[in-house]
C-alpha cells in the first residue's frame, strides 16, 4: 500500500465529526486510519500504542524509542520519561528521600533527559497542585501543546497522523475520568483540524 497521507490527513475533519463526542470511540477512529496506512505506517502506530500502555514501559522500551528513527517516536517517549522522572524527583524531594529517587528514574545511556528551565518549572507547578482531576487536565494540557511542538513542520506525513492519535488517546482517557473535559478537549481538536484543513466539507 502507498502512502496517501493527504486523502488520509484530508479526512480526519470528516471522520471525527461524523459522530458525537458521546460516541466518540479511539479504536474506531484508530481502526479506520490504520485501513489507510502502509504497513510501515502501521508499525509506527503500533509503537504509539504499545508506549501507551503503561505495563509495557522500562528502560529497554525507553532505550529503543528514543533512537528510533522517526521523529515523533522519539520526542513523543522523550517528553514522556522526562515527565515521569521529573515526577519521582519532586516527590522524593517532598519526602526527604532524594537519594532514593535514582532507583525509580529511568534514564537509557546515551539519550539526553535534560528538561529546560520553563519545562522543568511548569511540571513542578503542576505536580505541586492539590486537586488530582486539576492535576491531570494541566499535565494533560501541557501533553497537548507539547505534541503540537513536535509537528510544528509536519503537514501531509506520519507524524501528523501519530499526534493525532495522540490526542484522541487524550480524549478517551478523559472521557472515562471526566465527560466535561472529554468534551473540552474534543472541540479543541474539532477546532484545531477545522483550522488547519480549509476546504473541507465540515458537518459541525
Amino acid at each position: 500500500m502507498t502512502n496517501n497521507y493527504h486523502y488520509i490527513i484530508a479526512g480526519l475533519p470528516e471522520l471525527l465529526l461524523k459522530g458525537e463526542n458521546k460516541d466518540f470511540s479511539y479504536e474506531a477512529l484508530r481502526n479506520e486510519i490504520y485501513s489507510w496506512c502502509s504497513q510501515k505506517d502501521r508499525r509506527m502506530i503500533d509503537w504509539l500504542e504499545f508506549g501507551n500502555k503503561d505495563t509495557n514501559l522500562n528502560i529497554h522500551f525507553y532505550r529503543a524509542a528514543l533512537r528510533h528513527h522517526n521523529s515523533f517516536i522519539r520526542e513523543y517517549f522523550r517528553m514522556d520519561l522526562q515527565i515521569r522522572n521529573r515526577k519521582v524527583d519532586f516527590v522524593a524531594g517532598n519526602s526527604s528521600a532524594v537519594s532514593a529517587s535514582k532507583a525509580y528514574r529511568i534514564e537509557p545511556s546515551g539519550c539526553n533527559l535534560s528538561l529546560e528551565e520553563d519545562d522543568a518549572s511548569e511540571l513542578d507547578r503542576i505536580f505541586q497542585t492539590g486537586d488530582i482531576l486539576e492535576k491531570e487536565q494541566m499535565l494533560d494540557k501541557y501533553k497537548w501543546e507539547k505534541i503540537d511542538l513536535f509537528t510544528t513542520f509536519n503537514y501531509f506525513d506520519i507524524n501528523r497522523i501519530l499526534a493525532f492519535l495522540s490526542k484522541a488517546m487524550l480524549i478517551e482517557r478523559w472521557n472515562r475520568l471526566d465527560r466535561e473535559q472529554g468534551m473540552k478537549l474534543f472541540e479543541k481538536l474539532v477546532q484545531e483540524i477545522k483550522g488547519t484543513y480549509k476546504g473541507v466539507n465540515y458537518k459541525g
